[in-house]
C-alpha cells in the first residue's frame, strides 16, 4: 500500500541518538503505523535502543514536520585510574592517645612513630578498574577507555615482589614519606625528648642527641644512644644502651637492656643489663645488675651505699665509704634488682587477679540480665568491653607469671665469680658469692674475692686479662 508520507532519519551525537522526521506527501496524512515505522528505521540500520513508546506516539498523535529522539544508544564509561594504596599514614602521624584495658591514659604517649617489622606491607598497586563499552544506535560498540596503571614509587631499605605490585619493609624500623619516596629507618634520632616527641616506642635503634625529659621513656627493638646525662626516666632496650652523661635517677630511673650498658655515672636509679655494665665514674645508692661483668673504669672510681650484682665478675677501684649510711653489697649471682622485680611482679599479679575478678563478677551479673530478659544496647556495649578487658588482664597475668618462672629459675641457680677490688673496700661491705658471703669489719685493699669449698675467700688484686680488656677498651 502506497503511503501518503515519508519517513527521514536522522542520527546524532556521535551515534548515541536517532530521531525520526514524518514529511506529508499531500494535504492530509493517513494512517501512520508503529510497526511500519520500526521498520523504515531497522531498514536505516537503527536497531538499538528503539523507544517504542515514542514511535507509537509519533503514530498515533499523527505527529508531522518534527524531529521525534527515538532510539538512543549506551554512552561509554571510562575506566577509573589504578592507584597506589598506602598501608601507612603519609602525612606525619597524627597523635592518638591510647586507653588501656583499664581506662587509663598516658598524655606522654603520642605514638607519632611509624614502627614496621621486616616483611611488613608497605604499599600496593590497585589496579585500574576496565573502561565500560558503550553501543550507538546503529549496534556499534564503542570501546570504553581503559583506566591509567598505576607503578610503585621508590624506596629505600624496602623490597618489591615479583611482580612488582606490592611493597615490603626489608628491616624492622619505622616508615615514612619523603621526597617522593618511602623510606623505612632502622635509626629514629631526635634532639628531645619532650612534649613534642612523647614516649618513643620504636622496633630500631633510637639516638637523642639532646635530653631526655624527666617522665618520659624509650623502648626501642635495638640500641638507644643517648647524648646527655638522663633524670627520672625508663629506658628499655632490645640491644646496647650508651649514655654519654650520667644517670640522676630520682630514685624513680629504669633502666634496662637486653645487650651491655655504658654509662658515666649511675645515682638513685635501677639498672640492668643481660650483657656487661660499664660506669666510668661511681655507682651510688642504686640497684644495678648484669648478666656480664660489670666495672667501674675510672681509678679513682667508686662504688657506695648500693646493690650491685653480677653473673660473672665485678671490678671497682673503691667500694663502700668510711660515712656511708646506707651499706654497700657486691653479688654474684644475686641481683638486686630482680629480687625487686619479682617483689613487684608479685604485686603487680597480685592487683591484676583483682581486677579480672571485679570484672568476672559484672560479667556474672550481665549473663543472669541476659538470660532473663534481653541487654539493652548500653549493656551489650558493656559486656563486650568487659570480655575484652578480662582477655587483656588474662594475657598480662600469663606474661607477667611467665617472667616471674623466669627470676625464679635464674636466681635459684648456683652462681661462681670473681671480685676485684684494685682499692680499697671498706668496713660494713658485703661480698656475697652464690650462697656464701662475708661482711667486712676491718678495711681491705687490692684484693680478690672468689669462692673455694662453698666460702669466700681473698686474695691478693690481679689484673686478670679480661679486666685488663675492658679497662684499656676506648668508649
Amino acid at each position: 500500500m502506497e503511503k501518503d508520507y515519508r519517513v527521514e532519519f536522522y542520527i546524532s551525537d556521535g551515534g548515541m541518538t536517532g530521531s525520526l522526521r514524518i514529511i506529508p506527501l499531500g494535504a492530509d496524512v493517513g494512517e501512520i503505523r508503529a510497526e511500519d515505522l520500526i521498520e523504515a528505521a531497522s531498514s536505516e540500520g537503527i536497531t538499538y535502543g528503539v523507544d517504542r513508546e515514542a514511535i507509537e506516539k509519533v503514530a498515533r498523535e499523527k505527529i508531522v514536520n518534527q524531529w521525534v529522539v527515538f532510539a538512543r544508544g549506551v554512552k561509554p564509561e571510562a575506566g577509573s585510574d589504578g592507584y597506589v594504596k598506602f598501608h601507612f599514614e603519609k602525612e606525619r602521624p597524627r597523635v592518638v592517645i591510647k586507653e588501656d584495658p583499664t581506662g587509663k591514659v598516658n598524655l606522654r604517649d603520642l605514638n607519632l612513630i611509624q614502627n614496621v617489622k621486616k616483611g611488613d606491607i608497605l604499599c600496593e598497586v590497585i589496579q585500574p578498574r576496565p573502561g565500560k563499552n558503550g553501543i550507538t544506535v546503529r549496534n556499534e560498540e564503542i570501546p570504553g577507555k581503559e583506566g591509567t596503571p598505576a607503578k610503585l614509587p621508590g624506596g629505600t631499605n624496602v623490597s618489591y615482589s615479583a611482580d612488582r605490585t606490592q611493597m615490603f619493609a626489608s628491616l624492622d624500623g619505622l616508615v615514612r614519606w619523603a621526597e617522593n619516596m618511602v623510606i623505612v629507618e632502622p635509626v629514629y634520632t631526635v634532639h628531645d625528648v619532650d612534649a613534642s616527641v612523647g614516649n618513643i616506642r620504636f622496633n630500631g635503634s633510637v639516638v637523642v642527641q639532646g635530653e631526655v625529659g624527666d617522665g618520659y621513656e624509650i623502648h626501642a627493638g635495638k640500641d638507644i644512644t643517648i647524648a646527655s646525662t638522663v633524670g627520672r626516666v625508663i629506658l628499655e632496650a632490645g640491644g646496647d644502651i650508651r649514655i654519654a652523661g650520667g644517670i640522676l635517677g630520682q630514685e624513680k630511673a629504669l633502666v634496662t637492656a637486653n645487650g651491655g650498658i655504658h654509662v658515666k655515672f649511675v645515682q638513685d636509679a635501677h639498672v640492668r643489663a643481660e650483657k656487661e655494665i660499664v660506669v666510668s665514674d661511681y655507682i651510688r645508692n642504686s640497684l644495678v645488675s648484669a648478666a656480664g661483668p660489670l666495672v667501674v673504669k675510672n681509678p679513682k672510681g667508686f662504688i657506695v651505699s648500693s646493690k650491685v650484682s653480677s653473673d660473672t665478675w665485678i671490678y671497682c677501684n673503691t667500694v663502700g665509704a668510711e660515712d656511708a649510711g646506707i651499706p654497700t653489697e657486691l653479688s654474684i649471682g644475686h641481683s638486686p634488682v630482680l629480687r625487686q622485680e619479682e617483689e613487684r611482679l608479685k604485686a603487680e599479679i597480685e592487683e591484676k587477679a583483682l581486677d579480672f575478678l571485679r570484672l568476672h563478677s559484672s560479667l556474672v551479673k550481665l549473663r543472669a540480665i541476659r538470660s532473663s530478659s534481653e541487654l539493652t544496647r548500653q549493656q551489650e556495649m558493656l559486656y563486650e568491653r568487659i570480655l575484652e578487658a578480662m582477655e587483656s588482664l588474662r594475657k598480662t597475668l600469663l606474661g607477667k607469671n611467665a617472667r616471674l618462672i623466669e627470676i625464679a629459675n635464674k636466681m635459684s641457680r648456683a652462681f661462681l665469680g670473681n671480685i676485684y677490688i684494685e682499692g680499697r673496700a671498706y668496713p660494713g661491705t658485703t661480698i656475697r658469692i652464690g650462697m656464701a658471703s662475708i661482711t667486712l669489719s676491718e678495711p681491705a685493699d687490692n684484693i680478690h674475692y672468689s669462692i673455694h669449698d662453698g666460702q669466700v675467700v681473698s686474695h691478693g688484686f690481679i689484673c686478670v686479662p679480661e679486666v685488663k680488656k675492658i679497662l684499656e677498651a676506648k668508649e
